[in-house]
This record gives C-alpha cells, sequence and structure tokens, in this order.
C-alpha cells in the first residue's frame, strides 16, 4: 500500500471530538528541512505513548509495541506522507490512530532492520521508547478507546511539564513547586495549607490564592496544548470535555 493509499483510508467523518488540526497540520505540511523534523518531533512527543498503548492493546508485547511505534514516525518521515495529505475534516488522534493500523497492517512481516532502511531522516524517536514503562493493560477496554485515554494523559502531562518549567524560573521557586506537587498530588488528599503556609512564612489565604493561580495558569496552558492539535477555540472546548470525561472514567 503506497503512502497516499495510507492517508485515503484514514479519512473519517466528522463529528467526534475535535477537528484535524491547523496549527500541528501547518508545522507538518508547509516546513521543509530541519523545520520539518522539529514538527515530526512534536507529533511524536504527543503521540508516542498512546500509540504504544494502542498496540499494547491489541496483544503486541511491549517492544513489538515500540518497534512499530518507531518505523511508523520513521515511516512518515521517509515517505513524507503527512507533507502529501489533503486536509479533510477528520479528528487529529482519528486521522493518526487510522493511517497507524493501516501501517501495521502492511508491516507486519517486515522486521525492525527492514524498517529502518532507506536512509530516512533521523528524529529522536527512540528516547520516548527508552522513557516509557510497559503499560499496563486496561482490562475490558477497546484498543481505540486506551489510545484516547492515553492521549488525554499525555495532554495533561506535557501541560505539567511546561508548568514545572516556568516554576523553575520564578522567585520563590522551591515553595512553587511544593506547591505544584501538593496542588496537583494523584492521591486525591486535600493538601494540607496551614502546614506549607507555616513552613515558608506565609499566610493561609496566600498560600490558597498562590494554589488558584497556579490552576489558572494550568488549565491554560492545558488549553494550549489541546489548541495544537485542534482547528478553532470552539473546538478546543469541545476536546477539553472530552479530555476530562476520558480521565474521569479511567
Amino acid at each position: 500500500m503506497t503512502p497516499a493509499s495510507i492517508a485515503s483510508d484514514a479519512s473519517l467523518p466528522s463529528g467526534q471530538s475535535g477537528l484535524f488540526p491547523a496549527t500541528m497540520w501547518s508545522v507538518i505540511q508547509a516546513a521543509n528541512g530541519e523545520e520539518a523534523l522539529s514538527g515530526l518531533d512534536r507529533l511524536a512527543r504527543a503521540y508516542w505513548r498512546p500509540l504504544h498503548v494502542f498496540a499494547r492493546q491489541r496483544g503486541m508485547e511491549c517492544d513489538v509495541a515500540a518497534d512499530a511505534v518507531q518505523g511508523f514516525f520513521e515511516y512518515l518521515i521517509s515517505h513524507e506522507m503527512l507533507a502529501n495529505v489533503q486536509r479533510g475534516e477528520v479528528r487529529f488522534r482519528s486521522f493518526l490512530l487510522r493511517c497507524f493500523t493501516n501501517w501495521l497492517l502492511n508491516e507486519r512481516k517486515r522486521t525492525r532492520a527492514a524498517k529502518r532502511g532507506g536512509g530516512a531522516a533521523e528524529i529522536a524517536v527512540d528516547e520516548f521508547g527508552s522513557r516509557v514503562a510497559e503499560p499496563a493493560l486496561i482490562e475490558g477496554e477497546a484498543p481505540d478507546r486506551a489510545y484516547d485515554r492515553v492521549w488525554a494523559r499525555a495532554m495533561v502531562d506535557q501541560a505539567l511539564a511546561r508548568l514545572d518549567g516556568e516554576l523553575a524560573q520564578r522567585e520563590r521557586s522551591e515553595f512553587l513547586q511544593e506547591l505544584r506537587r501538593r496542588t496537583f498530588a494523584v492521591s486525591g488528599e486535600n493538601p494540607d495549607w496551614e502546614e506549607l503556609a507555616a513552613r515558608f512564612g506565609m499566610s493561609h489565604g496566600a498560600v490558597r490564592k498562590a494554589a488558584a493561580d497556579l490552576r489558572r495558569r494550568f488549565g491554560a496552558l492545558l488549553r494550549e496544548e489541546v489548541r495544537n492539535v485542534v482547528s478553532n477555540d470552539a473546538e478546543v472546548d469541545e476536546e477539553l470535555r472530552y479530555l476530562v470525561s476520558l480521565l474521569s472514567s479511567a
């Protein structure tokens, strides 16, 4: 199957959350050379783990799934597939998942060595695989639903990583980083603001206000991450609602 046929097979009807993105689409389709690789690097950072989990949910061993995702991104680079696809009203994550599924059908019998041949341009996607522990399989979860869940988590993690980077550069970074840890703790327990206030010589009210400011900034960063993969602000709200529903039901 040719690059064009993989793309055409990926056509999906509109009406599922988030349309094909203007922002990420422009970066990948219009850029050349190093800019194109930068766009694909950004794509890999957002979708490596969701695709990996999707493959695992379909029964692949962890290493085999990692090789498949690696090979898929290398295929995108070497065949310039995304640069030749006509933009349509399909959801980006659904488009990419359909491309990956069709690619798997054609690559099932090929070895990793064969997939790495042909002088493809280099992109540091190996690092994603090296950082990803074997994902826990979700019993009874369809592979495409698991893919969406991990996509939602990836959006949140990217926003939190950006928040951490900002806090490290600000004054009182020690306080802000501890505040961030407690504000976004996964335990679900209410943070001990009194203890934190006493520790840093602040009032209880000042700590609570700082926590509220932190949540607002995280919300803005998360919105930016989602905005990168949809077409307009109205779709951001729809996609954020879907993201929250995915994480709430996990």
